[in-house]
């Protein structure tokens, strides 16, 4: 009996199941239109751009989505163990790389939340009813609806700053998360990539 199938099967890379990969990719492509529509905002406000409130409205319809994403990761990653990370990889690489997962999935819950906040304190909120993408209307959280302008302004300025901030670790820890999956890839030729691949 020949031992090639055995070392065939013994060399495949362990995958994340396909429901984690879609999931995976659908918030990646999320954040990364987030950060693009995010980042326009000051350039759109400065030419009084008519297409600001449309990238706003779109910003938050994304925002949203994600969050709803990443709750659902969080439940499949709960019920469902991932494979083991690669052998070979130092205990340095290994602790960074926990360290960066669960900095990314409280980032990825963060961002969105207190941009939500940020917004259900908008004291103009009530001129302009939120629906997610322009279609399916959606709710504001109620925690602001009683206090006056001023107190709206303030909750306002504070968690729009703690957006800020966030969305700014974010993106940090963003860059760390693909630059240590090309690291892998690329010169240490573990198959990092392949393990998060259709």
């Amino acid at each position: 009996m020949s031992s090639r199938p055995i070392s065939n099967l013994a060399s495949q890379p362990s995958r994340y199941s396909a429901v984690a990969v879609v999931l995976h990719w659908l918030v990646a492509i999320g954040i990364i239109l987030n950060i693009k529509y995010g980042l326009s905002f000051d350039a759109l406000e400065e030419t009084h751009s008519p297409l600001l409130r449309p990238a706003i409205d779109m910003h938050k319809s994304i925002g949203i989505t994600v969050l709803g994403l990443v709750l659902l990761r969080v439940l499949w990653r709960v019920s469902h163990r991932p494979p083991p990370l690669e052998e070979g990889l130092a205990v340095w690489e290994k602790k960074l790389s926990a360290g960066i997962h669960h900095l990314l999935y409280l980032l990825m819950v963060a961002v969105p939340l207190t941009g939500w906040l940020h917004d259900s304190a908008w004291k103009g909120a009530s001129g302009h009813p939120f629906e997610l993408f322009h279609t399916v209307p959606f709710f504001r959280l109620p925690l602001f609806g009683a206090m006056d302008g001023a107190t709206k302004d303030h909750w306002h300025d504070i968690l729009g700053a703690m957006h800020s901030f966030a969305s700014w670790a974010l993106i940090g820890a963003v860059a760390l998360h693909v630059a240590g999956a090309l690291k892998h890839s690329l010169i240490d030729r573990k198959p990092s990539l392949r393990r998060m691949w259709f």
